[in-house]
């Protein structure tokens, strides 16, 4: 996948997450398409610009949730700079990493940040309400990068297929 084609899925899921966050906040359980595209987005960036977006998205978070301001920021740029430093460092193009990699990801960004913003820490919170977000917004991320088209006429080395050379 393209670096441009993965973009668009970080921002399409980020403009998504704003447009039917007062859809989901009513729900017990649904996907954090935010989280989703703080980690996609840690993808593609080193380490201390992941941490700059995350950063950014975490003042986004905190002013529409009205939580706590300046630690909603510090927790989601660890969680970027901590994202995007693992997935240099295991280095791995397959589509099966990435989905782990993005369940684990959400799973322990919501296991951080739900004491903050809820006030209490329970069992439930991180055995049943942390795997189902983290379940949900996976998927959620996985069909909306199906549905992003992909590029026409390059090959995975940014080449135009069917010419030789090297």
């Amino acid at each position: 996948m393209s670096r441009g084609r993965r973009w668009i899925v970080v921002v399409l899921l980020l403009l998504l997450h704003f447009a039917l966050h007062p859809l989901w906040s009513r729900w017990t359980v649904g996907p954090d398409l935010l989280a989703g595209g703080v980690l996609l987005g840690s993808f593609l960036l080193r380490w201390g610009r992941a941490a700059v977006l995350g950063g950014l998205l975490g003042l986004l978070e905190a002013s529409i949730s009205l939580g706590p301001l300046g630690l909603t920021m510090f927790l989601f740029a660890v969680f970027a700079c901590l994202s995007s430093w693992l997935r240099h460092t295991l280095y791995s193009e397959s589509g099966a990493f990435s989905l782990v990699f993005l369940f684990v990801g959400t799973w322990a960004l919501h296991a951080a940040v739900s004491p903050l913003m809820q006030g209490e820490v329970s069992l439930g919170v991180f055995a049943v309400y942390g795997p189902v977000d983290a379940a949900l917004t996976t998927a959620a991320c996985w069909v909306v990068n199906r549905f992003v088209p992909a590029g026409r006429g390059r090959g995975p080395a940014g080449r135009r297929r069917g010419r030789g050379g090297g």
